[in-house]
C-alpha cells in the first residue's frame, strides 16, 4: 500500500510538468465562487458580502445514554462574510475573504463540542474560520492569515459536511486541524492551476501561544495535487498531507473519484479514499491507524443522493485497537437557487475499549445561501 500511495503521488506530480514545459500555465482557483486575476481585468475593485444559514433538527445517541435532541445549528456551519478583489494591472490582483461562522439558533458558534475547551471558555456568536489577504498572479496565488488547508478542501465529496451526520463527525473520516477540519491560523498558502492539474501548499509561520492553540504552527506544513479527467473524462485522483513539526508525524490521503453523466441530467460519482492517519484522538487511542472510504452520489435534476461507508483499523493490538464501521446516507433536494432541503442518518460501530462506543445521528433542515 505505501509503494502504491508512493507512484500515485509521482504520477500527480510528474505527469502535469510535462505539459508545464509545452504552454503557459493558467490562474490559480481556489474556489469556483472565488476571484480569480485575468489578464485581460482592467483596473478596478469589488467586494460582496456573502454567507450560509442553516437550521435543522438532530438527533444523537450514544450506546448507554439518552438521545440528544436539538432544533438549531450545533456545528457552527453557518456562515458569514466578505471576500473581493482589486486589479492591479497585467494579470495581477489582490483579494481578500473575511469569513465567520454563525449559529442563529442560540447564538453559539463553538458548537457543542467542548472537549478542547477550558472551563471557564464560553460560547461565541462568531467565530473565525477564513481571513487573509493574497495576490492573484498569472502564475498562481499567495494567501497569508487563516485558510482552509488543501488537505481540507480536496476531494471533498460528504454532501453532508458540517452537519453532525457528516462522516467525519462520525468517525468515518479524520478530523483535526491537520486533517478535514483543517482551518490553519498565521499561515501561508500557495496554489496554482494548470489545465487539469492543481497544487497547493501551506505552511505555518507562528510559534506564538494563541497559535499552538490552533494546533498549526511554526514549521508545520501541508500540500495536495489533484489531477482531473487522468487518461478518462471524469476520473480524478487527488494526494494531500499535512505534516505536525513539533510531533514528527503526518496525515496522509489519496482519493479516486469517477464522475458519470447519464441521460436526463442523471449523473454518478463514486468514489474511494485511503487515509494514512498519525494524529487524530478522536480516532484512535494511539492516534494511528489507516481508514478506507467508499461512497457514491446520485444527481436527478433538483435531487442528490448519497451513501458512504468506512472501514478503521488501528495501529495498535487488540487490546486497544478501535477498529470500527461507520456510514452515513443523505439527502438534498433544491428548492431554488439559493435554498435546499436536506436530511441526513449516520452510524458508527466502534470499540468501547477504544472510547468510540456505537452512536448513531439523525437530522433533517434547512439551508440559505445569500
Amino acid at each position: 500500500m505505501k509503494q502504491l500511495q508512493k507512484y500515485l503521488v509521482l504520477a500527480l506530480v510528474a505527469v502535469p510538468l510535462v505539459g508545464f514545459t509545452g504552454g503557459a500555465m493558467t490562474n490559480s482557483v481556489i474556489k469556483p465562487n472565488e476571484a480569480v486575476a485575468s489578464p485581460a481585468l482592467k483596473k478596478g475593485s469589488s467586494a460582496k458580502l456573502y454567507g450560509r444559514l442553516w437550521s435543522q433538527y438532530s438527533n444523537t445517541k450514544s450506546e448507554g445514554s439518552e438521545s440528544n435532541t436539538t432544533i438549531f445549528d450545533d456545528e457552527g456551519m453557518g456562515r458569514i462574510g466578505f471576500k473581493g478583489k482589486s486589479a492591479i494591472g497585467n494579470g495581477y490582483s489582490v483579494n481578500y475573504k473575511v469569513e465567520w461562522a454563525i449559529d442563529i439558533g442560540d447564538g453559539d458558534s463553538s458548537g457543542l463540542d467542548k472537549e478542547d475547551m477550558g472551563s471557564n471558555d464560553k460560547g461565541h456568536a462568531f467565530t473565525n474560520k477564513q481571513s487573509w489577504l493574497g495576490v492573484l498572479t498569472p502564475y498562481g496565488q499567495f494567501k497569508f492569515g487563516s485558510m482552509e488547508s488543501p488537505y481540507k478542501y480536496l476531494a471533498k465529496h460528504d454532501i453532508l459536511h458540517d452537519t453532525l451526520a457528516q462522516m467525519r463527525d462520525t468517525r468515518g473520516i479524520s478530523q483535526g486541524t491537520m486533517s478535514h477540519s483543517g482551518y490553519w491560523k498565521t499561515a501561508g498558502f500557495y496554489e496554482l492551476k494548470a489545465g487539469n492539474f492543481r497544487f497547493a501548499a501551506i505552511r505555518g509561520f507562528s510559534n506564538h501561544d494563541e497559535a499552538a492553540a490552533s494546533s498549526n504552527n511554526k514549521k508545520d506544513y501541508g500540500f495536495g495535487a489533484e489531477y482531473k479527467n487522468l487518461g478518462i473524462k471524469g476520473l480524478s485522483l487527488v494526494y494531500a498531507m499535512n505534516h505536525d513539526h513539533s510531533a514528527d508525524k503526518e496525515n496522509e490521503k489519496y482519493t479516486i473519484t469517477y464522475d458519470m453523466k447519464l441521460a436526463d441530467k442523471q449523473k454518478i460519482k463514486v468514489w474511494y479514499m485511503h487515509e494514512d492517519v498519525e494524529i487524530d484522538s478522536k480516532m484512535f487511542n494511539n492516534s494511528a491507524g489507516e481508514v478506507d472510504w467508499y461512497g457514491i452520489h446520485y444527481s436527478s435534476g433538483p435531487m442528490k443522493l448519497q451513501y458512504s461507508i468506512a472501514n478503521t483499523e488501528s495501529d495498535e493490538g487488540s487490546a486497544t485497537e478501535g477498529d470500527g464501521t461507520a456510514y452515513n446516507v443523505g439527502m438534498q433536494y433544491k428548492l431554488s437557487k439559493t435554498s435546499r432541503f436536506y436530511a441526513g442518518y449516520s452510524d458508527h460501530d466502534g470499540d468501547a475499549n477504544n472510547k468510540t462506543t456505537d452512536f448513531r445521528t439523525y437530522i433533517f433542515g434547512l439551508r440559505h445561501d445569500f
